[in-house]
């Protein structure tokens, strides 16, 4: 079966579009497909074997959430995310994940058996720390988080809270993999996800809040030491203009 016949959840087809979309979106998160890359229609026909149109559709989704940018007279590029932008981003996410916390964690005091999610994934954190770096240590740490912030949004009570923090997943997704790159970092984040679970399956809300925002507050500071290590920021995920 080719990418443009994969099943969609309710068994069909999915529209060609939408695996162009989901293609490039996941290209650009992962840094597969770099910032201020070239992204001419003929590269993207090439690589999923649609037509010009729904891959034309699939660059507007895109641009629509700024992974994008459509200019006339040139082929789009993967976008670059300024200083400020990134420090907007990391801003709206120290308001929107404490406060998902806090409602899982109201959450699990009527739904008891939805704290034994949280204690796998603290478990499985757990058999991380201490581990020396190598490529696969990255990539299952990678994995857990990852599996930590969908659960957050799955069990988030607040349908509108989730899907600010939805919206945000692709540009933090980049960002992130950033802070990835201090190898020295990975294991306080290791102990840092160990603390959100254990506070979120002790249920105190509080604790839980606080352990999200020290995880956020270094995750920003890790990304912008990255900058400036970078020559002037210049080739980095994150353009340090204005």
């Amino acid at each position: 079966m080719s990418d443009l016949e994969h099943q969609s959840p309710v068994g069909g087809r999915l529209a060609k579009t939408d695996v162009v979309y989901r293609d490039l979106r996941e290209a650009i998160e992962s840094g597969e497909l770099v910032p201020g890359q070239s992204l001419p229609e003929a590269y993207i026909v090439e690589r999923t074997g649609a037509s010009r149109t729904p891959v034309r559709e699939a660059l507007r989704r895109l641009a629509a959430e700024q992974l994008v940018e459509i200019a006339p007279r040139r082929a789009p590029v993967v976008s670059r995310l300024s200083l400020r932008q990134a420090r907007a981003i990391f801003e709206y996410r120290r308001l929107l994940e404490p406060a998902a916390i806090k409602l899982i964690v109201g959450r699990l005091a009527d739904e008891p058996g939805l704290t034994a999610r949280f204690k796998a994934l603290r478990e499985q954190f757990a058999e991380l720390v201490g581990r020396p770096y190598s490529t696969e240590f990255a990539e299952e740490f990678a994995k857990l988080a990852k599996a930590f912030d969908e659960l957050v949004i799955e069990l988030t009570p607040n349908e509108f809270l989730a899907r600010g923090i939805v919206d945000l997943r692709p540009q933090a997704r980049r960002l992130r993999r950033m802070a990835h790159a201090d190898i020295a970092r990975l294991q306080e984040s290791v102990r840092e996800h160990i603390d959100m679970c254990a506070a979120i399956v002790d249920k105190d809300a509080e604790r839980a809040m606080s352990a999200c925002q020290q995880h956020l507050f270094h995750v920003d500071r890790a990304i912008f030491d990255a900058l400036l290590k970078s020559t002037a920021g210049r080739g980095a995920d994150v353009d340090i203009a204005p």
